[in-house]
């Protein structure tokens, strides 16, 4: 008996020692890929021009844009929706009906660059980073207006094409 414990024995070490050996091996390519679009998100603002007696007001607000780092896009603000309203002048409605205060929006600080929607003369054209760019809206509400007392207001649509 004892011969045959030491044959399985040596039979075990036998075949736990032999190591697997290839004759050949060939190497490809995983190719990875990915695309990233062109995204762009706007932020809306707005301006709370506050009380009007009848002297000039002014106010600012910030639109934010986020668009895809290296992406063109541009800005363009219409007329709003005030009765008569054209981008030069717009229009804040008495939200009783029937007065306005005309107002302005405008590019640059000193307000002598109106935003408009005419692509290349009153819009801004940017190029996106990634983050969030801050463009500024300078609002200006001309004094000498006549107009009913009463809370008064307007929307401007904001378009963002990329």
């Amino acid at each position: 008996m004892k011969k045959i414990h030491v044959f399985v024995l040596a039979a075990g070490i036998a075949l736990s020692s032999q190591t697997t050996s290839f004759a050949a091996s060939t190497t490809g390519n995983l190719t990875v890929s990915a695309v990233v679009t062109a995204q762009c998100v706007i932020q809306s603002a707005a301006i709370p021009f506050g009380t009007y007696s009848s002297g000039a007001v002014q106010q600012n607000a910030q639109i934010g844009v986020n668009c895809s780092n290296g992406t063109s896009y541009t800005i363009s603000l219409d007329a709003g929706s005030g009765t008569g309203a054209t981008t030069a002048t717009r229009k804040l409605a008495n939200t009783a009906g029937g007065s306005s205060l005309n107002y302005g929006l405008y590019q640059d600080a000193a307000r002598t660059k109106t935003w408009g929607n005419a692509s290349g003369s009153d819009t801004i054209a940017g190029v996106g980073s990634g983050t969030t760019q801050n463009i500024p809206v300078y609002g200006y509400i001309p004094g000498g207006q006549t107009s009913t007392a009463g809370s008064y207001s307007d929307v401007v649509a904001i378009t963002l094409a990329y």
